[in-house]
Order: C-alpha cells, then structure tokens, then sequence
C-alpha cells in the first residue's frame, strides 16, 4: 500500500510477519510520525485541541501536564502496539508511553512534539479459574483491579494509591499492603507479554526469555520493550485494618525510633504488618505533624484490640489524632489516593535501619532548613513539603529473592533498611527550579551524611526517585552491566534507548 502525504512518500508494506515502514526520503520529518500512524491505525490518533487528545493528556502532575505531545496514539490490542512500535522504530521517530500517567516530573510519560502512546485502551483484567492468576492490561490503575477482586476475595501485590498505573508501579518495583508477605510487586508476576523494539511480541518468565524476565522486576520497561500484560500471582484476601495516629512534629524522634525497631524486629515475625511514618509540614498552621500509619492484612478478632507488632505505638504521648478503620483494598487506596492538579517531585535516600539517633537529628535538622528556605521563596505558592519513611524489612529482602531476584540488587545480607523520600507539591510554575533545587540538594546533603555515619547504602526506589538520581547504577555493578547486555540483547540496534523518551534509563 503506499500513501501520499504531500511531497513525501511513505510505503507501508504490510505482510504476515508485520508492517515494515520504508521511506523513499531518509530526510522524512519528525512530524510525520502521526500522519504515518494514521495511515495504520485509522481514527487511533489524536490530535491537539481534540476530545480524544484532551482525554489522553490526563495526567497527576501539572508538569507532565504541560509537556504537549504532536499527536496520541491509544492502540487497543497488542498487535497494534506491535504495528506501532514498527512504525516508529523504522522511521526513527521519537516517542513515549504513557500507562497511568502518575509520574511527577516532566517527560516521565509525555513528550513534547512526539509521540504519546496511551495504553488507556489496553485495560483487561482476567481472574484464571483456579484463581491464582490476576492477568492485567497495562492501561488499567490499580482501582480497576481492586474493584474487580475485592468482591471475590481475591487481591494482587499492587498499589495503595488508586490512580497510580499497574505498568510503571510494577515495573519500578512496587510498595505494596502485601509486601512483607509476598515481596514487592515486580517479585509478583508469573509472565510479562512484551511488545521488542523490533515489533516482535515475547513472554518472560522463570522458564522463557528469563533473562528478560529478571530485567523488567525492578529494571524499568524503557531499554526493553512495551509490557502489554501482567500475569500477577493472586490470593485469597479479606479487608485489612489501619490504626492511623498523628502527633505534633517534636514528637518525630520517639516516632521514628519504634518505627526502627518496627522494621528490625517486627514485621520480619508478623509479615502481615506494614507501616510508614510521614513528617508532614502544614501551611495553615505554619507547623509539622508526624503521621503514622499501621496496617494489617489481617483484621483483629476485636474491634478494640492492636496487633501486638504495633502496641507500642500506643504508648507514645500526646497524640493529637488515634483511629482504627478496616475495609476493603479498594477502600484503603481510594484514602491514600494524591490529589491531581499540584507541581511534584520527589526523590529518595535508602540506609541501614540501624542508623543511630544523631543521624536522625541531624537530617531532620536539614530537612528543616530546606523547608524554611522554600517557604521564605515562595511568593504566596502553596508548597507542601514531606519527608516519608518507609521500612524494607528482612521478610521484605528474602522475597525479593524468589524465582531468580530481580534487578535491584537488594540482599538480605545488606540488612533491614528504611527509605526515607521527600515529596514536595506546590502550584506556580515559577517555583519549579527553587523546589527542584532545594531538594536535590537535601538529598545530596542526607547521602553524605549517611555515609559519614555508615549507614548509606546506593539503592535508589526508582518509583520515588528524582528525575537526576541514577537509578539503576544503584542496584550494583554487576547488575547494572547484566542490564545492559539483556537491553542489547533484545534490541541490538538501540532503538528504545534512543527514541523512547522517558526515565532512568540505561547507557548505551
């Protein structure tokens, strides 16, 4: 079939094996690459200033937002991710993919004058009938499949925020309710279905492609291929239990020392147990809080009693705030759910959960001054600071290990460690560079003084990372170097890691 487009001429020779794109002119533009999309994908492209074009840029972060694509193209099967991927791999036209678009910083999942290829149409969910496996589509968020398993009472290691999309959660890694049972999200997928750079569609698993199959628990999707399903290992799963509990900010030191003792000693015996400690800065009134959180996958037998992992949490005084909730996982994500409309970013320090306290003083003490800082530059913006622990327990560490690990190069030799990130929203643009700034440099600032008390340790959480944290050089040598063969391997030409527009990516 061949198709004129002005003076340009595309030849589109479509076969069994695929669609290979020629050009007649080498010089073909860049901007072409929609109009060569729409000659294969008839009414699957969007223009600007379209309903279809402003359904697809919905985006979490107003700066991922702003970043205007040429045109999205929304497939609706596999094959046609496949014919896309062949279009612009050939024509050497740049592009992105976006899944849920719940990346903060700008170009993380749009592009600017490219290509956008919204996985929005590609929202399976699949229960199999022994009811082990969870198949999803990567345009889906986590809500969709909540909704569908919570009824049967079934759940996957997934998300705890209900927009966040399956793909990148689960390709990142994946913090999930269920970690301390089960691993992370990616130590949870029985089989990838992979779209190659070459169009070739493929399966990873512990017994086909498994090189592949290691690469993309944790590696990132960007030097590989486009994940068009993830088969999710499932399990029976009633309602959970939260006890949410806030204390003034000065309280953070008490806080954070159980939740040490929590991460080494706890969840390793209650592996239901899970918990994060959030010392959140409030505009209005000028104030912090330290925000606690303490789940359970298994609700108490009485309404009035605390897993024993979580008693001494109780005992800290001067609580302003002391709930318990149970419910469904959808319940519970739908509650911790961001709000859309804000400025992000984000950014994240891993270490030993062995730190002693006047390291905890003295990063505080940083975070502190940052903020300060931030808020003295502000111009009347609404900037909401945080600093968020998060533990990586032993239990955690030792499921990493099953089916091969993963690429993060995480041990249970390195020890129980925390993660303490620092998201920060605000609402003008003019703010951007203070905010990335101040936080770049709180992170460099927390990191030396990590390794002046020993307890740094070079893994970056890529789903919390900063847009200038070299993510996958943190999981190790080795696995770093592994990666990269495995990206030659499957696309030998290095096509996705020049044309795919994204993230933590590998070097070539």
């Amino acid at each position: 079939m061949v198709v004129i487009f002005g003076t340009l001429r595309i030849v589109l020779l479509c076969s069994l094996s695929g669609i290979t794109l020629a050009t007649k002119n080498p010089l073909l533009a860049r901007d072409d690459a929609c109009t060569a999309l729409e000659a294969v994908l008839l009414g699957d492209v969007a223009y600007p200033n379209t309903t279809s074009y402003l359904q697809s840029a919905n985006y979490w972060s107003i700066q991922q937002l702003e970043t205007r694509p040429r045109c999205f193209v929304a497939p609706k099967s596999t094959k046609e991710v496949s014919t896309i991927l062949r279009v612009l791999t050939q024509g050497n036209w740049p592009f992105t993919v976006k899944g849920g678009g719940h990346v903060p910083f700008s170009g993380g999942s749009s592009i600017e004058n490219g290509v956008t290829i919204d996985l929005v149409h590609l929202n399976d969910i699949e229960v199999s009938h022994d009811r082990q496996t969870v198949s999803v589509s990567p345009g889906n968020r986590w809500i969709n499949v909540t909704d569908i398993l919570d009824p049967i009472g079934l759940a996957v290691v997934g998300g705890r925020d209900m927009d966040v999309g399956v793909s990148g959660l689960t390709l990142g890694g994946g913090i999930s309710f269920f970690s301390g049972q089960y691993g992370w999200a990616c130590d949870n997928v029985r089989r990838y279905e992979v779209v190659l750079a070459s169009g070739r569609i493929v399966y990873a698993s512990p017994q086909e492609n498994n090189d592949l199959y290691w690469a993309l628990r944790g590696g990132g999707g960007l030097n590989f291929g486009i994940v068009t399903r993830f088969d999710l290992v499932a399990f029976d799963q009633g309602e959970i239990w939260e006890s949410s509990l806030s204390f003034p900010g000065t309280s953070n030191a008490s806080a954070i020392s159980l939740f040490q003792n929590l991460t080494i000693h706890g969840l390793p015996l209650d592996k239901g147990a899970s918990g994060f400690v959030g010392i959140n800065y409030h505009s209005s009134s000028g104030g912090y809080t330290t925000d606690i959180g303490l789940l359970h996958a298994t609700v108490p037998s009485s309404s009035e009693s605390i897993p024993a992992v979580f008693e001494p949490f109780q005992k800290i005084s001067s609580a302003t705030a002391n709930s318990t909730v149970t419910g469904t996982v959808s319940t519970f994500i739908k509650n911790g759910a961001t709000p859309y409309g804000r400025r992000w970013t984000w950014g994240n320090v891993v270490i030993s959960a062995s730190f002693p306290g006047e390291f905890l003083t003295e990063i505080m003490i940083l975070f502190e001054s940052r903020n300060v800082a931030l808020l003295q530059n502000e111009g009347g913006d609404d900037i909401a600071p945080t600093a968020l622990f998060q533990p990586i327990p032993l239990n955690v560490l030792q499921a990493m290990q099953k089916n091969g690990g993963n690429a993060m190069g995480l041990k249970p030799s390195n020890g129980p460690l925390i993660m303490i990130s620092f998201p920060t929203s605000w609402t003008k643009a003019q703010n951007d560079e203070i905010v990335y700034d101040a936080t770049r440099k709180l992170i460099t600032d927390i990191e030396a003084k990590a390794k002046e008390y020993k307890v740094y340790t070079p893994f970056v959480y890529l789903n919390y990372a900063d847009i200038k944290q070299e993510v996958q050089k943190g999981y190790g040598k080795e696995n770093y170097a592994r990666l990269v063969s495995i990206a030659r391997k499957y696309d030998p030409q290095g096509k996705l890691a020049q044309l795919w527009k994204g993230y933590f990516k590998l070097d070539r």
